[in-house]
């Protein structure tokens, strides 16, 4: 093979800068105007932004949606491995999102298995961010504490784990909701790169199209009970949770009557 031409040079340097602001955004993503900001500090025109944004749409690494954000990412792009983390860590809980799709646990079981790991990943996140930063990568290291942990896939996870356990199963929604693909990283080999083509499924807003969509009756009394049997398990620590709630509802209250 011969030497790259100017342009792919230029092509390249355009890409990874392009991905790499990408790469840091938060998952609803940036939109042009900004993109071209964080751009000018490396020396990229706007014209120049036009051009590879749209080759990079069109290769299907970036995704446009009133926003741009990735679709695909090389797994050496840090953003790559807390997303796929954040996916794969979830595996934690495969044993409980069973059970209470069975209907077999009770409250107190429940409880105890997810608080467990649910403490438990926050501190692993916590201690590999630490771990990352007194590696010589302090910027990383508070990216993971930041948004290696409870990120909207977490979540959502976690939210069917409980809407399960309220409903005593696997919940039937009373309407389908449409979910964007991939519902999951999709990993890929290209040209020796390992590539992670990042899940889409879960967006902000998805909990509330749940919620809105769940069976009737309104399962409020399991909720209440669910709650009741936390105070009994942890009466100190949701004490110091209710003072916290009772604080913001007596703020509220003095507002509006102003």
């Amino acid at each position: 093979m011969g030497r790259k031409s100017d342009w792919e040079n230029e092509r390249k340097t355009a890409e990874e800068i392009i991905i790499e602001i990408l790469s840091k955004a938060e998952y609803q993503g940036l939109k042009y105007g900004e993109i071209v900001e964080h751009a000018k500090q490396e020396d990229l025109s706007p014209r120049t932004v036009d051009r590879y944004l749209k080759a990079l749409v069109q290769k299907g690494i970036i995704k446009k949606n009133g926003a741009y954000r990735l679709a695909v990412e090389a797994i050496t792009q840090k953003n790559a491995q807390r997303t796929l983390f954040s996916v794969l860590s979830m595996h934690l809980f495969d044993e409980l999102h069973e059970k209470t799709g069975q209907g077999s646990l009770k409250d107190e079981e429940f409880i105890d298995l997810f608080t467990r790991r649910l403490g438990i990943l926050a501190l692993y996140t916590f201690l590999v961010g630490m771990e990352k930063a007194t590696g010589n990568q302090p910027e990383e290291g508070g990216r993971w504490i930041e948004q290696g942990f409870g990120t909207l896939t977490q979540k959502s996870g976690w939210r069917s784990c409980v809407n399960r356990q309220v409903h005593g199963g696997v919940v039937q929604l009373r309407e389908p909701i449409r979910l964007g693909e991939p519902l999951r990283p999709e990993v890929f080999v290209e040209d020796g790169t390992v590539y992670v083509r990042l899940p889409t499924a879960v967006q902000k807003g998805l909990a509330g199209k749940v919620f809105k969509q769940l069976p009737k009756p309104d399962p409020r009394e399991r909720v209440n009970l669910l709650k009741a049997c936390l105070k009994r398990l942890y009466p100190a620590e949701t004490a110091v949770l209710d003072d916290a709630m009772n604080k913001i509802s007596e703020a509220v209250a003095v507002s509006k009557k102003r």
